[in-house]
């Protein structure tokens, strides 16, 4: 069984699959590199494409009998998101509705979902606490009270 980290190849993905590795784990990256770098993780577990594309993802999920996911890959940042509002919705809330659903189909059922807490927008107190009402500011929060 392995783990599929999407966004594996980005600045946090790549030392969450430096520790997996470490630990022994089994895993694959899923990184379409727009953000990330090819040389931020071991060629072996790299796969490129994109956590939308259901074919994709279904057939690494079948032929590296990935059972768990770890969900990193987003766009994130926020002055960007205002200005392709369309963008950030896609990738952040359509892209990940469909590794949802695939993992759903295919009875994957250890998720771990990277959020943001530009969710929450101006904060009431810090810290935040995770039944903080969800107020956005921007795009890339709204995206993310969306999908989470």
């Amino acid at each position: 069984m392995s783990i599929l980290v999407t966004g594996g190849a980005g600045y946090i993905g790549c030392h969450v699959v430096k520790e997996l590795l470490a630990l022994g784990k089994a895993v694959v990256v899923l990184d379409d590199l727009s953000k990330g770098h090819r040389e931020s993780v071991p060629a072996s577990v790299l796969v490129v494409g994109s956590c939308g594309d259901s074919t994709v993802v279904r057939r690494l999920v079948r032929e590296r009998g990935v059972d768990a996911v770890m969900h990193l890959a987003a766009n994130s940042l926020v002055g960007e998101s205002m200005v392709d509002p369309a963008k950030y919705c896609r990738s952040n809330v359509v892209d990940s509705m469909a590794l949802l659903e695939v993992c759903r189909e295919e009875g994957v059922r250890r998720f771990v979902f990277s959020s943001t807490a530009a969710v929450y927008g101006e904060p009431v107190a810090v810290p935040i606490a995770e039944d903080h009402p969800l107020v956005p500011v921007n795009v890339y929060g709204v995206c993310g009270t969306t999908s989470t």
